[in-house]
């Protein structure tokens, strides 16, 4: 988004009463982030009055298409740290419980039994597990409702 020739509030002030013709055009979030620290650096944010830091706000929310809540957040931390720096997470969240094999194996399992309903191959997978099929160990104490999740998956 070429934003370039907005150096008052004044021209934010036109900018935002052609709302419906603005699409935010970033390439990633590294360089929207940069964007919106560069304009709060511009535009002097902290020593802005109300109605400036509103308008401020809304060109953020409109020229970026991130939340109201999430530009709070990063007007917050500018106003706090001086800059907007992206967090990076680190975690995977939930750790997976069945693989990708498991998957694949409920899927030849449903295969082989004509696609019967969630209940009946949540049996079959329990009965192979207790006659020595030590590839169903997962797939034995899989709920029926995570069942029907895994049929959605990719990978099935």
């Amino acid at each position: 988004m070429n934003t370039h020739f907005i150096k008052t509030l004044d021209d934010v002030k036109t900018l935002l009463s052609q709302e419906a013709c603005l699409e935010p055009g970033w390439d990633s979030k590294d360089e929207c982030y940069q964007w919106i620290e560069q304009t709060l650096s511009h535009f002097k944010y902290r020593s802005l009055g109300r109605e400036g830091k509103g308008l401020i706000r809304r060109y953020l929310t409109v020229a970026s298409g991130y939340s109201t809540a999430q530009v709070t957040r990063l007007i917050n931390q500018y106003t706090n740290k001086g800059i907007v720096k992206r967090h990076h997470s680190s975690s995977n969240g939930f750790r997976t419980r069945y693989t990708k094999a498991d998957i694949r194996l409920l899927a030849h399992t449903d295969r082989l039994h004509s696609d019967l309903s969630g209940p009946a191959i949540k049996k079959i997978c329990e009965r192979a597990f207790q006659q020595g099929d030590g590839r169903y160990e997962r797939l034995a104490t899989i709920s029926i409702s995570h069942l029907y999740n895994l049929r959605q998956s990719k990978t099935y």
